[in-house]
């Protein structure tokens, strides 16, 4: 029997591993033809299969820390917060961070510092009403000598008795700054100016918090989707194993093998320890970006489309660049905050520039004083006058304050361009990294229905015996990465949108993301260049079958692994190879 032969058991073996998607492992249907070397496998041997769907995240595992080698106790059980729910959205956790995040305190804090400042400055402007009210006694010892009346003494000089007087005295003040040339209407000025940039930190400091959150959130689900990829691997290496295993066993492996399929599976539990730790320090910095104890255990609630169910992808729309920033300009706090550090210099170095202006002030008095020794007789008196105070020279304090103020205003100059730059730049990155993200999202489909058929192509080859150890571990490590790829994938969508949002000034507002595009998949128009090479092509050009066409006696036993024919296997694998292409309302083409 020739090379024909071999190939027709190969075939017979792919139809014999595919199993359904979320089915455990199984053994394989008896070989249909056995090659003439006796290198098909026994009956009852575990068939290895590619997983297609991971379980829902639940925040809770039976896995000690670390899975493999010494557990250490304790390191891994979080506590739930009295107060804050077990899982939450994303949202919510922003919600959260806003009432438990110091720099929110601090901020607030500053706008209340800024808003005082400017209550300060207008009290120039009010006029200045006091009053006054006092009472004294005055007494006078006695020892003084007078030479008119008095008790007369033997040298004929008259001595004084004790004096003791009573005054009472109430008095009203009026003052009203009249003109200044606008000197102090300058300085409340630049007092709102800078209250105003105190509130657009404040509101920044809430979007940068908001963007804190849900980046450890969007990491933290990551982290936990990566474990449950490494798990399968793991758990796909060991079956490689005991495939190689039974080929030693049936006399048609050498035992060196062993050894070749053993070091995968300690790489795989390697990755899965390393990726446990990174785990649980992604879940300690989300719960520390929204103000908890890091021990705290909070279940981000995943928002990610189902990794291996083909369904739709929401994501934002991407706009064009000048769209972007117009809308920055419009939103983001920071940028307004430093046009509002511009005008405060302009308005500081104006009321600096009038400080040798002259000063018109009106003035208004009335007083009642008492005018005997027993605090009575009161007489009133009033005054108006209006005061003109013309400095001449102030030692140089003016010119030194406009100075100073004038370099001020080159500084905010300064950084209203580096801002504004800064603003640009960081647009144009937010839009590259979200197109970048949604590209990445169809490609990495793609990736993964490829290593799919190749994987289980590969192994029906190797159950057979027409390839090699060596290659049928190459297309597991592919298959191991295109896992990788496709959940990396999905997440760094949701930060590139968080980081577009953000850099808007957007973030923390629901309204803006109510206008989601979807981004599907659309039918392969080469579906024969997405085909394995160990398959005929004969059953390259079937992959491209609609599932309709399927007989339907076919199509009810492809939920039987022994059952399955070569063609339903590669019509329901050639569903997941679809590409996948960015769609909008009415099946606008959003690729870039």
């Amino acid at each position: 029997m020739g090379l024909g032969a071999l190939m027709f058991a190969a075939l017979a073996a792919v139809a014999a591993v595919t199993a359904p998607p979320g089915s455990t492992p199984a053994a394989s249907a008896p070989a249909a033809s056995a090659s003439p070397a006796g290198n098909a496998l026994n009956v009852g041997m575990p068939t290895p299969y590619p997983v297609q769907t991971l379980a829902p995240l639940t925040g809770t595992t039976s896995l000690p820390y670390p899975a493999y080698g010494t557990p250490v106790p304790g390191v891994n059980a979080g506590t739930p917060a009295p107060d804050v729910s077990a899982s939450l959205g994303l949202q919510q956790s922003e919600m959260v961070g806003f009432a438990r995040s110091p720099a929110l305190t601090i901020a607030r804090g500053d706008v209340g510092v800024a808003a005082a400042a400017v209550r300060l400055e207008q009290a120039g402007l009010l006029p200045l009403l006091s009053g006054a009210a006092s009472y004294g006694i005055d007494h006078a010892q006695p020892g003084g000598f007078s030479a008119t009346s008095g008790t007369t003494s033997g040298t004929g000089v008259t001595t004084l008795g004790p004096s003791t007087s009573h005054n009472a005295d109430f008095s009203v003040s009026l003052s009203q700054l009249i003109w200044d040339g606008g000197r102090i209407a300058a300085a409340v000025r630049a007092a709102r100016n800078n209250e105003t940039a105190s509130a657009d930190t404040y509101r920044r400091e809430l979007q940068t918090v908001a963007y804190n959150v849900a980046s450890a959130y969007y990491t933290y689900l990551a982290a936990e989707r990566l474990t449950q990829v490494d798990l399968e691997i793991v758990r796909e290496n060991e079956v490689q194993e005991d495939l190689v295993r039974a080929q030693v066993r049936a006399g048609t492996a050498a035992q060196s093998q062993i050894a070749t399929a053993e070091l995968p599976v300690a790489q795989a539990r390697l990755a899965v320890v390393r990726a446990q730790g990174a785990e649980l320090a992604a879940e300690a910095a989300f719960v520390n970006a929204m103000g908890l104890d890091a021990n705290v255990r909070v279940q981000p609630i995943d928002d990610a489309p189902p990794i291996f169910s083909g369904a739709p992808v929401s994501s934002l729309p991407v706009p064009s660049y000048d769209a972007a920033l117009k809308r920055a300009v419009a939103l983001r706090p920071d940028y307004d905050a430093s046009v509002q550090g511009v005008n405060q210099a302009r308005n500081n170095l104006r009321s600096a520039e009038l400080g040798l202006f002259p000063t018109l002030a009106g003035s208004a008095g009335a007083a009642d004083d008492s005018t005997n020794g027993y605090a009575g007789n009161f007489r009133n008196s009033q005054t108006l006058g209006v005061a003109l105070s013309i400095p001449i020279y102030d030692q140089g304090v003016t010119a030194a304050n406009t100075a100073t103020d004038r370099a001020q205003l080159a500084i905010a100059l300064a950084n209203l361009q580096t801002t504004a730059l800064g603003l640009e730049l960081s647009i144009k990155q937010a839009l590259t990294s979200l197109v970048s993200a949604q590209a990445a999202l169809v490609q990495t489909q793609q990736e993964y229905a490829t290593a799919v058929v190749n994987l289980q192509a590969t192994q029906a080859q190797y159950k057979a015996g027409v390839t090699t150890l060596p290659l049928l571990l190459d297309a597991q490590v592919g298959l191991s990465q295109a896992l990788t790829d496709q959940v990396t994938a999905v997440y760094t969508l949701r930060q590139a949108e968080q980081t577009y949002l953000y850099q808007v000034g957007a973030n923390y507002d629901a309204s803006s993301k109510t206008n989601l595009v979807r981004v599907q998949r659309s039918p392969a128009t080469n579906a024969r260049a997405h085909a394995p090479a160990g398959v005929p092509a004969s059953a390259r050009a079937n992959a491209a079958t609609p599932a309709a066409a399927v007989p339907a006696n076919a199509r009810a036993s492809a939920g039987d692994p022994t059952q399955t024919s070569l063609q339903t296997n590669v019509q329901r694998r050639s569903a997941m190879a679809l590409l996948w292409s960015p769609v909008g309302p009415g099946g606008t083409d959003l690729r870039p």
